[in-house]
């Protein structure tokens, strides 16, 4: 398998470090983080002007026609830079369910900017892989379909303008298609742990569907929905990638900088060993996360099996690095006004986001039968 990149890729990374680098730096994160804000949209209108939301579209579907592969070179960038913009929500999972559908008009809108969109999912006992799970109730009265229920932990559900939910509806499931300023949706901000991501509940009281907005159901739900979790694992492994780039790269600076009995703490044999271990677990998770995001075009079991590779290794090498990057910077790591807690809370959301690395594992377990 190829892991370097082609001239081409090599000027998609190099176009997206530096459309980043010049609108967002650690100082601006941290003082948007200080004022709850909730999306970054001057930065998310930058990102819609270039395309990177239409980058792995079919150019018959208004895309530019690459690979998932172009695509997650932008969220590495992502991940190293933390911008506060609903790539993953909208331009991957929204994105890519709505793809598997007729709504040909609302993935237009998604791929200029018009709207912006989220899938609401998760409860209180759901599994991403089993969407048998979802309490939320869907019923049919006359002409129109009703939907009640609550979604918890939905990425940027107050700065969406489009949910994709997945309801129950006797003993199927169906996927749903509502606008946030449909009668009868409650959207209320949440906190979260990573202040980069917001997220929000929303609270189905009586919506009303209209059938034209049922998308998907049986074998073909199952299906458009275990791609895009795919896709989102292999997208999500990269960002994890890019962050622990940037605490790599932090560290070393510091250990460089600071001075301690006289010299560069980074003489240190110590130091230099921590440094180290972060370099290989680095080098370790940017393999399997780039191998994941290569093998999305084939066959669809390898694809499973390498993501949730990539899933469990990549969250666990994050939340290392991020923890040494703490470690290496001492005290002045702990304080708000260092940007490594923002990396520590990134690394420990992404962890849980889709299931945990555990679960990740017993995917490949059952996959090869253990």
């Amino acid at each position: 398998m190829q892991f370097s990149l082609d001239e081409q890729q090599i000027e998609v990374k190099e176009n997206a470090e530096r459309l980043l680098k010049e609108n967002i730096d650690h100082q601006r994160l941290i003082e948007q983080v200080s004022n709850n804000l909730r999306i970054d949209s001057d930065l998310w209108k930058l990102i819609v002007e270039q395309g990177w939301l239409a980058l792995d579209i079919p150019e018959e579907q208004g895309g530019v026609g690459f690979s998932f592969t172009e695509q997650s070179i932008l969220h590495e960038a992502l991940g190293y830079y933390l911008p506060m913009v609903p790539f993953l929500s909208s331009g991957v999972m929204f994105k890519n369910l709505i793809l598997q559908t007729n709504k040909k008009d609302v993935l237009g809108e998604i791929l200029i900017g018009d709207k912006i969109g989220t899938v609401a999912y998760t409860e209180q006992s759901t599994s991403w892989d089993d969407i048998s799970t979802v309490k939320t109730s869907l019923n049919k009265k006359g002409n129109k379909y009703v939907l009640n229920g609550t979604k918890e932990y939905v990425l940027f559900g107050d700065s969406s303008d489009y949910y994709l939910v997945i309801a129950h509806m006797g003993k199927s499931q169906q996927l749903v298609l509502l606008s946030s300023d449909d009668q009868g949706v409650v959207c209320t901000p949440t906190t979260s742990l990573d202040q980069t991501r917001p997220l929000a509940s929303i609270e189905f009281n009586n919506v009303q569907i209209d059938e034209d907005n049922l998308l998907l159901d049986g074998e073909d739900l199952v299906s458009a929905w275990k791609r895009m979790l795919l896709l989102t694992t292999a997208a999500l492994s990269i960002e994890q990638v890019g962050g622990a780039t940037a605490c790599l790269e932090m560290s070393v600076q510091y250990a460089k900088d600071r001075i301690q009995f006289g010299r560069p703490i980074g003489s240190f044999q110590a130091v230099q060993h921590l440094c180290a271990d972060m370099l290989l677990q680095l080098e370790s998770a940017k393999s399997t996360a780039y191998a994941a995001c290569r093998s999305s075009s084939g066959d669809l079991v390898e694809f499973e099996m390498i993501a949730n590779i990539a899933r469990a290794y990549c969250s666990d090498a994050f939340n290392k690095i991020s923890g040494d990057n703490i470690q290496i910077h001492a005290g002045i790591g702990f304080t708000w006004e260092h940007p490594a807690h923002l990396y520590f809370k990134r690394a420990k959301s992404d962890s849980l986001m889709l299931g945990s690395s555990k679960d990740a594992r017993d995917r490949v377990g059952t996959l090869i039968g253990i």
